[in-house]
């Protein structure tokens, strides 16, 4: 079969796209519903009920902590057996989270709702749907099944935002978060329908499958690298895990507070959510561009260059309301976010080489958790504190420095991963 094919061996449309397509419209809406457009309720949210902007924005961290902890207990069991059912039950209280957010009067709602919410975001979104999508297409097929996976996520979440603008602005925050909830639905009908493990389940092959000479070939190879116990044995380690936290702290701050941050410089909302939506669609080809250098330069260009880009982003967002701050945030966040999901796993490969390197994935994607769950708060506290965003904004540009400094250490020549280390 050919490594990437409309059709299976029966000449039917191949199921695994039906998987992809309903995987971009799972992340899409939800993933992207929970936390990609929270930036769109916060003026209209806090102006209205009369909330501080910190007290409203601690909700991300519940959520965040609650989708940690999901993660870490739940992971074992999204399986063959299980993953439909976790996904809808999932689904559902992503339905009773945003039902509670529309109701609510005081932030007391918000916090004791961002607990489902953040089982749901754990349990419905990126995680099941990435093992979804890696079930149905071989090695020869998964990353560019992956691929069209996020960017039409991607295009889904731009549709997202510029609905859910036009409600809030028209309509109020309240019917905002309704839409939410009738879009999660929408998911779950159709997760309790579509969602199949893997091609075994359809009595069809799959797609992108490595021939019995390839197979041969992986199975004699000996993965090389350092162990995970001797990896973590470093400070040279942890220091790097921090630098994944340090960056997504910056990252969902500019979620939640970004378009506030241009709104109040002077940009209407529409505005503000419209240049979002078109950032978004050019990162489509943006982060492809930092990947080709990852691999055609040196990993510590991209390292560096992604960091200090996305502290020219936050720079910019701290001058907003000057006529050069905007579009040197533009140019900035659009080549400064691969940070963030390339250069992260990148980092740890440079450093340990293959041989453990899906366990120290994972300690990343955990700080990175810890970031999520920080940053919103943290820049909420500081707004509050100094009754503006420029403070904010500059302690994060300074925090994406230090960054940029961790990462020129962590993927230098003399950090890189030799067979020598091990021998």
């Amino acid at each position: 079969m050919k490594t990437l094919t409309l059709r299976d061996e029966n000449g039917k449309f191949y199921y695994g796209w039906w998987i992809v397509i309903v995987a971009a419209i799972f992340c899409g809406l939800v993933y992207s519903g929970i936390v990609s457009v929270t930036g769109i309720f916060l003026l209209p949210v806090t102006e209205s009920l009369q909330l501080p902007i910190a007290g409203y924005s601690f909700y991300i961290t519940i959520m965040s902590i609650t989708n940690i902890i999901t993660l870490l207990f739940i992971s074992k069991y999204l399986n063959e057996k299980n993953i439909k059912k976790i996904m809808v039950i999932a689904g559902l209280l992503g339905i009773v989270s945003f039902i509670g957010f529309a109701m609510a009067n005081s932030l007391m709602f918000f916090y004791i709702f961002a607990i489902p919410q953040g089982f749901c975001f754990g349990a419905f979104t990126m995680t099941p749907c990435q093992i979804l999508v890696s079930n149905w297409f071989g090695e020869k097929a998964r990353g560019r099944a992956m691929s069209i996976f996020l960017a039409g996520m991607s295009i889904i979440t731009v549709g997202l935002m510029n609905l859910l603008n036009y409600a809030v602005l028209t309509y109020g925050w309240r019917v905002g978060y309704g839409i939410l909830a009738a879009a999660v639905l929408i998911c779950v009908l159709i997760a309790a329908k579509a969602v199949v493990w893997g091609p075994a389940q359809k009595g069809i092959k799959r797609i992108g499958e490595l021939d019995e000479s390839e197979i041969a070939s992986l199975q004699s190879r000996e993965l090389k690298g350092v162990s995970f116990i001797e990896a973590i044995k470093k400070p040279i380690t942890w220091v790097a895990f921090i630098s994944c936290t340090l960056a997504v702290i910056v990252s969902s701050s500019i979620l939640q507070h970004g378009i506030a941050t241009m709104v109040i410089s002077g940009m209407t909302q529409t505005s503000a959510t419209a240049l979002i939506s078109i950032m978004s669609l050019i990162m489509i080809v943006t982060g492809p561009i930092i990947g080709i250098i990852c691999d055609k330069f040196r990993l510590s260009i991209a390292a560096v260059g992604t960091s200090l880009f996305f502290a020219l982003a936050v720079f910019g967002l701290a001058y907003a309301g000057s006529s050069w701050g905007i579009p040197v945030f533009v140019i900035g966040y659009m080549f400064g976010v691969p940070a963030i999901n390339i250069i992260s796993p990148l980092m740890m490969s440079h450093m340990y080489g293959e041989k453990e390197l899906g366990r120290l994935i994972g300690y990343v994607n955990v700080f990175v958790g810890v970031g999520g769950a920080i940053g919103a708060t943290a820049v909420g506290i500081l707004v509050q504190s100094y009754g503006t965003y420029y403070i904010p904004w500059m302690v994060m540009t300074g925090v994406l420095v230090v960054v940029a400094i961790i990462r020129g250490i962590c993927t230098s020549k003399k950090r890189k991963y030799t067979e020598i280390e091990t021998q």
